[in-house]
């Protein structure tokens, strides 16, 4: 039986009461701390997977205080302040589990990909090691790695994917567990919980483009599995300092005032048209290149992450990229009362990252596919 849900919104925070009977404490929660705000997705089932509660909370309103950034790889808060939010918004949302699955945002990541030569098994961990001290730009053993090979073919070299995280970003989220009382079960990069929530079950070729406002992604895809990832110039900020200034307004105003009217008002599309102008030609220079070394067609273009929201944004994105560009609701098959589609909709941008180390969760600790 379905239970009444209300979406609740405060000036601080917006949640969505439990509203499934949990007969079980087998759920499993995805947190994302991203710049502006921090995101939960709940949720809970064997064969089918079921929504049980989200959330989000705006960081600015909470701590009434600006992003800043207090080293070049750290979050934007300090993690007394995230912690009193997470708290504050688990609390809110009446969420009891406190083991989650966290996802770590791309602007505290580096990528990197390169091949190995054929070698025996056992040479590959110091082989990588070795190759990755000349991609990474702080040395090896002040990071955690993480690295993703392609089967091996006899005789061939090996691609291999790389994701670096630096040990004082691992370290500030130990911290933000340690004062929330919300135990980390795992960390995972952020365009992995992507691809998960987005295109887990797409075995075609297919790139996904994460606007946000810190940093810009594309990653492509295929069958679930990470096969490219590009780190792109035009972030959502490097718009909404455009409006700022030629408005002559605050960054917050400028920001929302981007985020409400985007390409589709004139004066506003003529600031940012020479930004989107280019995000969507180096898109489409990447994917070409992708297109023509691996001799795969990338047919559809996913586009997520709080500044694909832009009014106007899908259609530049077609004419610039030439394919067919979509948004898709992460919360696709899942099971949920159909009043709340329509807003399921709306947040599905905001919230793929949480849903997607959520689901990384269920699949790791209880019902591997």
């Amino acid at each position: 039986m379905w239970e009444s849900s209300i979406l609740k919104k405060t000036t601080t925070c917006m949640f969505n009461t439990p509203f499934f009977s949990k007969s079980s404490t087998n759920t499993f929660l995805g947190v994302d701390i991203g710049k502006s705000s921090l995101k939960i997705v709940e949720i809970s089932g064997e064969k089918e997977i079921t929504l049980e509660n989200y959330g989000e909370l705006f960081m600015r309103d909470f701590t009434g205080k600006s992003p800043v950034k207090e080293s070049e790889w750290s979050l934007f808060y300090s993690s007394n302040e995230i912690a009193e939010a997470m708290k504050y918004l688990l609390k809110e949302a009446e969420i009891k589990a406190r083991n989650a699955y966290f996802s770590i945002p791309d602007f505290v990541s580096f990528f990197a990909f390169f091949t190995i030569p054929p070698m025996k098994r056992e040479e590959v961990v110091s082989a990588i090691e070795l190759h990755s001290r000349q991609y990474i730009p702080f040395p090896v053993s002040d990071a955690a790695l993480d690295c993703f090979l392609e089967e091996e073919e006899e005789g061939k070299p090996r691609k291999v994917n790389l994701i670096a995280i630096p040990n004082k970003v691992i370290s500030q989220y130990q911290e933000i567990s340690r004062l929330s009382g919300v135990k980390i079960i795992s960390l995972e990069g952020e365009m992995f919980s992507l691809i998960r929530a987005l295109a887990g079950n797409i075995k075609e070729t297919t790139a996904i483009i994460n606007i946000g406002e810190q940093g810009t992604m594309l990653t492509i895809a295929e069958n679930g599995s990470l096969k490219k990832t590009q780190r792109l110039e035009v972030t959502g900020s490097m718009m909404t300092k455009q409006v700022a200034k030629y408005a002559e307004i605050e960054y917050n105003e400028a920001r929302d005032v981007l985020l409400e009217y985007g390409a589709e008002e004139e004066t506003i599309k003529k600031i940012i048209f020479p930004s989107l102008t280019s995000l969507f030609s180096e898109i489409s220079h990447v994917i070409s290149s992708f297109e023509e070394k691996e001799g795969k067609k990338i047919d559809e273009v996913l586009v997520t992450g709080e500044f694909s929201f832009l009014p106007g944004m899908i259609d530049y994105a077609e004419k610039d990229v030439g394919k067919k560009v979509s948004k898709k609701s992460c919360f696709e098959g899942l099971n949920y009362p159909e009043t709340l589609r329509e807003e399921l909709e709306r947040i599905s941008s905001s919230h793929s990252t949480a849903l997607g180390v959520a689901l990384n969760g269920r699949e790791r600790e209880k019902y591997p596919q």
